[in-house]
């Protein structure tokens, strides 16, 4: 705390460091007090510096007596061993000066740090609007590959099939022009068709369906329904689509045919039928 005075406590403390004889922890205090700017007591130390400085003058030497060692001893011993700060004789005390201000930085000093920083994050904001418009590029890219590809995947899947009915229209014609055959309409549901081509020449069924794609598992079985028995004509072939062609042989050993029919049976095709029939058509 700064005096606005001397006083008696402060003119005795500054006498006494003056001669060095404050203990280590009060010369510390005492200067830290300084410090804080007290003028009256650095005035009183000025003063009792100046006669301290005079005091050995003008005096003889002495010895001093043998108990005075040992008091010096036992304050020494004392004192708190805590820090190595070192003693300040009289003449070493300098005023306590004020440190010097920090200088201000200037305009360009302090502006030009923070538009580096400023231009490295607007570039690593452009890189990034660039890596992500050249992602969705890319990934807009890969999409219409993917469509393109998917759609001549198709492309191709619709050609093979027209290519197939071509091949089917190709051999119906040729037993129809043969002037030797017979066409058996199947009765199915009117948004569905299936038709029977005899080859009565070669004594086969070119047997064509375009019906709805069989439950997983199943498939469409035809049968040679006479009057004594249904016997498997096999299982006919067909595609997603529902669409089927088939070519089969008559057994001449099973006598005269009365009908044609249609069930739906397991894929590995049955014995005999275990539904209700699906199409059915009158032959001959």
């Amino acid at each position: 705390m700064k005096h606005q005075g001397i006083t008696e406590e402060s003119q005795t403390i500054a006498a006494l460091y003056a001669l060095g004889a404050l203990s280590q922890h009060e010369a510390q205090s005492f200067e830290n007090h300084l410090r804080e700017g007290c003028a009256p007591c650095q005035d009183e130390l000025n003063e009792f510096e100046l006669v301290a400085g005079t005091i050995g003058l003008g005096s003889a030497e002495a010895t001093p007596p043998a108990y005075i060692r040992d008091i010096l001893k036992s304050r020494i011993e004392k004192e708190p061993q805590t820090s190595p700060a070192l003693v300040r004789f009289p003449e070493q005390v300098k005023p306590i000066s004020e440190q010097p201000a920090q200088p201000r930085l200037t305009f360009a000093q302090s502006f030009i740090p923070w538009a580096v920083a400023a231009t490295v994050a607007l570039l690593a904001i452009v890189s990034f609007l660039a890596w992500q418009d050249e992602r969705q590029r890319a990934m807009s890219a890969r999409q219409q590959l993917a469509a393109l590809q998917s759609e001549s995947a198709e492309l191709r899947t619709q050609a093979d099939r027209q290519a197939v009915k071509a091949q089917e229209i190709e051999q119906i014609n040729a037993v129809l022009t043969a002037g030797n055959a017979e066409v058996i309409p199947l009765k199915v549901d009117p948004a569905y068709s299936a038709k029977i081509y005899w080859d009565r020449e070669k004594n086969r069924w070119l047997v064509a369906v375009d019906l709805p794609k069989p439950p997983e598992g199943k498939g469409y079985q035809l049968w040679f329904v006479t009057p004594e028995a249904k016997i498997s004509a096999g299982m006919i072939k067909t595609d997603e689509t529902g669409h089927g062609f088939n070519i089969v042989t008559i057994p001449p050993a099973i006598g005269p045919v009365a009908f044609a029919a249609i069930t739906i049976e397991p894929e590995a095709g049955s014995e005999q039928p275990t539904s209700p029939i699906y199409a059915i058509g009158k032959v001959g």
